[in-house]
């Protein structure tokens, strides 16, 4: 309770202010009769002293310096019923009391100070009670929070609605992880507005925060914050290995009480405990994605219906269509510890540019190699901008679907990586025939099973590869291809859509012909 309001409300209200008007808005801890010699020696900080006048200094100098003392203990106010002992304050005295922002109060002598004492004192009990039942409903609020909470916006939620205040949470690097926003009215505050964790950090804000284990007030730069919101306040997110994150509290008017600093400060607490668990689940789920990943490229799965089911709870789809991104870091093996920091922070840059595009990442991490399952709809060259790269190099595979075909999309990411350059994108079909061409034989061997090996898998595969080799042979001049293969001239056409849809090449330009006829020589180079 402050003196302001005791004067509004109690008895003292039919006294007056002579001294330190403008200064009544002062805590009062406690209210003391104070007709005794000594009076400073047993006054408190936050005591309001009444006096009948009975022992008041009878020489002004002597009541300024009495003044001077009070002040200096911290006291609240002084009360003097008038006129029985002493007629009015004196003038040197209201004048010491002004220039120590003490407040002095005359009352008439027909007031009873028993009914002022009850009165601040049970008022201050009552709100001591108060403030013990808001601390408890915030505890067991905070706690439900932190023992059912799905998340930090629980949290945030929960801190918002007892302190009727918006609310953030962030990351130490400003993420924001959390917020409650409050609608703008009565004493609550606004929404913070964009770049209040910028200001903050700029200012001073976010390293003081840093160094105190508890919620401080701290004024940003103007504009900041919305037109009603005062300060903010603030309290680290931290644990024992270092700083997690920070609570922010958009303070508005009035300031928020002791019991509502607490609450910041457990807020902290309890974001803590959910930061933790979250990156613990995420470390969990990591492990098993790397192991789903790992397992697909490494054509190690185990495709029965309880692993694919499991699978599919990770996010992998046997139906979706996949590319393998692999990115190749600038940095030698074996990583050092400095290095494997780097490839789980690039890690995490693509798994949050998959789930921008609302994709579960699917990522495997190998050496110095970082592999990811993109979906094919997924541009490849948007997830590269959006990841910092530096001097790394990915490879993409083909586009893919189903068990055979991830661990297909393995063994190409496999044949190219070696072959990639700091920096770039590599797709492995534009980058193998290059390498076909130059005699790479490994090139070359994948380069014959893609065309033959879909063929030759085809029911009609021998009649497929037989019209190949004749349109090769004939120039692509269907009619003498089909007079040497004796077949109708539609059913060559039958076959060269065939040829086209399962070689995935276009016959109907020349580079896609060049390139099945080069084929064709390999593989019949390779039967002879």
């Amino acid at each position: 309770m402050q003196l302001d309001e005791a004067f509004r409300t109690s008895p003292l209200q039919v006294g007056t202010v002579v001294a330190a008007s403008a200064h009544l808005a002062r805590d009062i801890s406690w209210v003391q009769v104070v007709d005794h010699p000594d009076i400073e020696e047993w006054v408190e900080p936050g005591h309001l002293l009444l006096s009948t006048g009975y022992n008041w200094p009878k020489g002004d100098k002597d009541a300024a310096v009495l003044i001077g003392k009070l002040a200096a203990k911290g006291a609240c106010g002084v009360v003097l019923a008038v006129p029985n002992f002493v007629e009015h304050f004196a003038a040197e005295t209201i004048a010491a009391a002004n220039r120590a922002h003490l407040p002095l109060i005359e009352l008439p002598w027909e007031v009873p100070f028993s009914s002022i004492t009850q009165y601040v004192h049970r008022e201050l009990v009552d709100r001591q009670s108060r403030a013990l039942a808001k601390s408890a409903q915030i505890h067991r609020q905070l706690t439900e929070a932190a023992a059912t909470g799905d998340s930090l916006q629980d949290v945030a939620r929960v801190l918002g609605q007892v302190l009727e205040r918006s609310v953030q949470i962030h990351a130490t690097e400003g993420g924001l992880l959390a917020g409650h926003i409050v609608e703008q009215g009565g004493h609550a505050s606004p929404a913070f507005e964009p770049g209040i964790f910028q200001a903050l950090s700029a200012g001073g804000g976010i390293k003081a925060m840093d160094a105190q284990t508890r919620a401080i007030r701290w004024h940003p730069r103007p504009s900041r914050l919305a037109t009603t919101a005062q300060s903010v306040v603030g309290c680290a997110v931290r644990n024992r290995n270092g700083g997690l994150g920070y609570v922010l509290v958009a303070e508005g008017v009035p300031p928020l009480s002791e019991i509502d600093l607490r609450a910041v400060e457990q807020a902290s607490i309890v974001a803590a405990l959910q930061i933790a668990h979250q990156r613990e689940l995420s470390a969990h789920e990591a492990r098993l994605g790397y192991a789903l990943v790992a397992a697909l490229l490494e054509g190690r799965f185990d495709e029965t219906p309880s692993v694919i089911e499991r699978a599919r709870l990770l996010g992998w789809d046997p139906e979706q269509s996949y590319r393998l991104a692999t990115i190749l870091l600038d940095e030698p093996n074996p990583l050092s510890s400095e290095g494997l920091g780097r490839r789980e922070q690039l890690a995490g840059q693509v798994a949050r540019a998959l789930r921008q595009k609302g994709a579960q990442p699917l990522i495997s991490l190998s050496a110095n190699q970082i592999h990811a399952l993109v979906p094919h709809e997924v541009d490849i060259e948007w997830l590269w901008s959006s990841i910092s790269h530096g001097h790394c190099a990915m490879g993409v595979s083909e586009v893919h679907q189903g068990v055979a075909g991830m661990h297909s999309a393995g063994l190409e990411m496999a044949d190219l990586m070696p072959h990639t350059k700091p920096g770039r994108v590599h797709f492995f079909d534009e980058a193998m025939f290059p390498r076909v061409l130059a005699g790479d034989a490994a090139a070359r061997r994948v380069f014959i099973q893609r065309l033959f090996g879909a063929l030759e898998a085809d029911r009609r595969g021998q009649a497929l590869i037989d019209t190949a080799i004749a349109l090769t042979d004939e120039g692509f001049n269907l009619q003498r291809a089909a007079d040497r293969l004796d077949v109708h001239i539609s059913t060559l056409r039958y076959r060269l859509g065939r040829l086209s849809e399962l070689t995935k090449l276009d016959l109907d330009c020349v580079e896609g012909r060049f390139r099945l006829q080069f084929g064709v020589r390999l593989y019949l180079a390779e039967q002879a």
